[in-house]
């Protein structure tokens, strides 16, 4: 196939793709059909059945690269700083600022998916979200500035903490993205108490 000819149909993939996540992301996932995801990304419905066999390879596919694009970014974010604090900050603040909607479109889900497609979906998610998040807690750990824990556990409970306001504009009380994320890491890591 011509290069020219492959670029065209990657594409038009991509701009499935990011209409749907916008769309999904903007009215939710039964509030766009798939013709309205084919006329915002200028094309036939016939076109989105060529590139996805029905809407939850399309959903799959959605997913899967908004995690791992965000996921690019996350693990940046992750690096900065010397400390765990630090970086638990940047990356909280990054996942903040970024408005991924991934991690909400699988969390709600509402289209039945595979089993494999779950696998592909669940796999992207802790590898590009759940991991770079963990590490930093293991490194924390293992250098003592924090105390020990089930990591797993403590990086599910900041993800569920933060999930209110990855995918919104309005931050409380007028916040901005860092100091939502520095609030969030000095709950979890200095407690409420005295």
């Amino acid at each position: 196939m011509a290069p020219e000819r492959r670029a065209s149909r990657s594409s038009t993939r991509e701009r499935l793709i990011q209409s749907a996540d916008r769309l999904w992301g903007e009215r939710g996932v039964h509030g766009a059909s798939l013709d309205d995801i084919a006329r915002e990304a200028s094309v036939t419905k016939p076109t989105v059945y060529y590139y996805f066999p029905d809407r939850s390879a399309l959903f799959t596919a959605v997913v899967c690269s908004v995690l791992e694009e965000h996921g690019a970014g996350l693990k940046v974010a992750s690096r900065k700083g010397t400390r765990a604090r630090e970086r638990l900050v940047s990356a909280l603040a990054y996942l903040v600022s970024a408005r991924c909607s991934g991690p909400r479109l699988l969390r709600d889900g509402g289209i039945v998916l595979t089993v494999d497609q779950t696998s592909q979906a669940r796999s992207a998610f802790f590898r590009h979200f759940f991991s770079p998040l963990q590490q930093i807690l293991d490194d924390g750990v293992g250098s003592g500035e924090l105390r020990q824990l089930d990591t797993a556990f403590a990086t599910q409970a900041l993800l569920n903490l933060l999930d209110p306001w990855m995918s919104r504009d309005a931050l409380p009380g007028g916040r901005s993205a860092q100091q939502l994320a520095a609030d969030l890491v000095g709950l979890v890591v200095d407690g409420i108490g005295v």
